[in-house]
């Protein structure tokens, strides 16, 4: 039998245990965004910790050798009672509507046909506040919708069609699914006067345009010779989320900048600068195979036919799939994800710093207590 495992991208824990998991979360996201900028060279958006919660519930069902390399792959401990620790304080904090809204949801779609082990329905519903809901998997068509209709409802709307009926078959088990959702208001809008298009330049000889917008305020910056990069941190309102722009200083430098990409997730020393900055209005939209990602990060027993997951059913399954579909849009009023007039208008005094989002570039959404939740990069409109 199999499992499918779908992501969905559109918290106070004890101290031992928060760093415990912002440790863990920060090198899984590494390891991710190599992964897959190593496959794919053009723009991407993932969630790692969509991942991260759906792999872990998909963990403490797994025995031996399939349950270690998932554990290691997510830096998590090899120890499913710890697991279980992290992620019950975890999921406390995954229902904030005022002043952002952040939510995750959890849903186990299972096979009627099938019997999951009761002890493990407990832990997914208690531990990870999952859903459970038996389905006849012999109609694809009726399962997907579902399912869709289900992750639309948790992504406002903004995730769609993340399985097709084709990808259901009596031979899963269950369908594993993560949504998680992030909308925020920046907490210094951007003025809609303050708009423009502008060349972006997408490596030395190519060029387009492109809209950009831009405003000048005290933003916490770094310049980092290390990684010869810039780093503009913009705040979401209620300052627990913000958004981190990686600028690198050459116009061909966000392929160099990944394979350092350990360190720009890291914390920087960000210090309050006065600064003009001028980012793009863009939205994303990526679906990822994990399964590959997975594998090229040492994960295969779990995707083999004698992988164990006897925590789940005594029947024997492996996973088939992993799936994530992401969506990030951004614009004046924040993220769901004539310009020289202005400009002078504002610079009554001369900045500190001049920042222009105008080449490629690497951007992540962090958690203020709870890690980073989606890492992407931009190359071209």
């Amino acid at each position: 039998m199999k499992i499918l495992l779908a992501l969905i991208s559109v918290i106070s824990i004890h101290a031992t245990e928060l760093e415990e998991f912002q440790d863990s979360n920060l090198k899984f996201a590494a390891d991710v965004y190599q992964a897959i900028s190593q496959i794919n060279e053009l723009n991407f958006l993932v969630c790692p910790l969509s991942a991260q919660i759906i792999l872990s519930l998909a963990t403490v069902g797994a025995k031996a050798n399939t349950a270690k390399q998932l554990s290691s792959c997510l830096h998590l401990p090899d120890d499913s009672k710890r697991i279980k620790s992290i992620f019950e304080k975890l999921s406390y904090n995954f229902d904030v509507k005022e002043p952002y809204q952040l939510s995750s949801a959890n849903k186990i779609f299972l096979n009627d046909k099938c019997d999951v082990k009761d002890e493990y329905k407990e832990v997914a519903v208690n531990t990870f506040k999952s859903g459970i809901e038996s389905m006849n998997f012999a109609d694809g068509e009726k399962v997907a919708m579902e399912i869709n209709r289900w992750v639309e409802s948790k992504t406002n709307n903004k995730i769609k069609d993340l399985v097709k009926g084709n990808d259901i078959n009596t031979d899963i088990l269950a369908l594993l699914v993560n949504a998680l959702y992030f909308h925020g208001n920046w907490a210094y809008e951007f003025g809609d006067s303050m708009g423009y298009q502008d060349r972006f330049y997408v490596n030395e000889n190519e060029t387009v345009l492109i809209d950009l917008m831009t405003q000048r305020n005290d933003f916490n910056y770094y310049n980092n010779k290390e990684v010869n990069a810039e780093f503009l941190e913009l705040p979401f309102v209620g300052n627990d989320v913000t958004m981190t722009f990686v600028l690198p200083k050459e116009k061909n430098g966000v392929s160099r900048l990944g394979k350092n990409i350990s360190t720009v997730l890291s914390k920087q020393p960000l210090e309050k600068v006065d600064a003009i900055i001028t980012i793009p209005k863009f939205k994303i939209e990526s679906v990822i195979e994990f399964k590959g990602v997975l594998e090229s990060l040492g994960v295969t027993d779990p995707f083999s036919k004698g992988a164990n997951f006897d925590g789940i059913s005594d029947v024997p399954l492996h996973i088939d799939n992993v799936i994530q579909k992401t969506f990030i849009e951004i614009n004046e009023k924040g993220a769901t994800a004539a310009a020289a007039t202005e400009i002078t208008l504002m610079m009554d005094s001369l900045p500190n710093v001049l920042f222009t989002v105008n080449r490629p570039f690497i951007y992540f959404l962090k958690h203020r207590s709870n890690g980073i939740m989606f890492v992407g990069r931009y190359c071209k409109p």
